[in-house]
């Protein structure tokens, strides 16, 4: 197939690298006082440092990715289905750090298998749509098939427990598989499946699930959950519209514990205000628009699905990231992309950019028309 190769998407390379230099800045701001306690007054720089190290591989990632053939990554979709699913059963297994199961640690190298799994998961359902788009509208190959292969990784992931990115990963399933050509009854039938799925963590995870509902109900009802979500709005009301200054944060002076990761946008809120958070959160609208945008001109159904799977990953940790901040969702532990200190989520975020930037060069071939796919001619 002669393809015709076309510029990288600007909007999309830019909106991320400015992101991520922000993210340093900020995650420096956020982190140097936590710096200090663990180097016993050492270095300010300490989480810093370690970030740009994990950039390291990131970057390695992100430059081979966005120039690698990325169809050649279909061959990978079932092999990387199957390891995912077998590093979530090893997690669990190795044993766990408090109530949390998340981490592989090899060595000095630790990584959130889940991470990989988000990413396996929408790689594995853009090869598989792909390859069936003619027969999508059929229950068997439509529902049953895709749900055999992602829910036992689903189900997984809640054992950890970590529901919020069992939850997201759900949500991008059954946005993907509608845009693949299932019928909306049928999507209803995988929401039926869904909600049992959540309801065994539940059952089995109450103490869990409990108190992070009730720390969303009443804030200084649930212990640490509840006083980290009271004091990111205070951090919020404090910055008001145009912020303390940068570096002026009272809240990360032990008041607030989460400074770096999950809680990282009170800061921004905080010391930059309202208006830069909104700039922060239009961003992430700019990278899922652009995504969309990326998967109209695609040169197949392969690519036009990893785009707006892709998107609606990185979009959706940051609406729910922030959602949790400004206290509208429950307390999730979804780090905010390109900007939390973590290396998991950094290295996978930009490994889906790298594969964003790669589709934006081929000629377009397939349409997706009304939120559902057609083939020209």
């Amino acid at each position: 197939m002669n393809i015709k190769e076309r510029k990288q998407d600007k909007w999309l390379l830019w909106t991320v690298i400015l992101l991520t230099i922000f993210g340093l800045s900020i995650l420096f701001s956020a982190s140097w006082i936590k710096s200090l306690e663990i180097t016993d007054g050492a270095s300010r720089m300490y989480f810093l440092q370690n970030q740009l190290l994990k950039f390291i591989p990131g970057i390695i990632v992100f430059l081979i990715a966005s120039h690698f053939n990325y169809r050649k990554l279909q061959y990978l979709a079932p092999v990387l289905m199957v390891g995912s699913f077998l590093l979530l059963v090893y997690t669990r297994v190795q044993g766990c750090d408090g109530d949390s199961c998340r981490w592989l640690s090899i060595g000095p190298i630790s990584f959130q298998t889940s991470d990989l799994a988000r990413f396996s998961v929408i790689l594995f359902l853009a090869d598989y749509i792909d390859r069936n788009y003619k027969y999508m509208h059929q229950f068997v190959k439509g529902i049953l098939i895709p749900l055999c292969w992602v829910l036992p990784i689903c189900l997984m992931i809640i054992m950890q427990p970590d529901n919020s990115t069992a939850i997201i990963l759900l949500t991008i399933v059954f946005a993907l598989l509608f845009i693949g050509g299932v019928s909306l009854p049928q999507i209803g039938t995988i929401g039926v499946l869904s909600v049992g799925a959540i309801g065994i963590f539940i059952l089995n995870n109450k103490n869990y699930a409990l108190s992070r509902i009730l720390s969303f109900l009443d804030p200084n009802s649930a212990g640490n959950v509840g006083y980290q979500s009271s004091q990111a709005l205070i951090g919020l009301r404090q910055g008001g519209v145009t912020g303390m200054g940068i570096g002026e944060s009272i809240q990360k002076h032990s008041y607030l514990p989460e400074t770096h990761t999950d809680f990282i946008f009170a800061i921004i809120g905080e010391e930059l205000g309202f208006i830069v958070g909104v700039m922060v959160m239009i961003a992430y609208i700019v990278i899922l628009f652009r995504a969309i945008q990326i998967s109209k001109k695609s040169n197949d159904i392969f690519g036009i699905i990893l785009s707006i799977g892709f998107g609606l990953s990185i979009t959706f940790y940051a609406l729910i990231n922030i959602g949790v901040v400004i206290g509208v969702i429950p307390v999730t532990g979804v780090p905010l992309p390109f900007i939390s200190y973590g290396g998991s989520s950094l290295i996978i975020n930009l490994l889906m950019v790298a594969i964003l930037l790669n589709i934006s060069k081929a000629q377009r071939k397939f349409k997706v028309k009304k939120w559902r796919l057609r083939v020209d001619g």
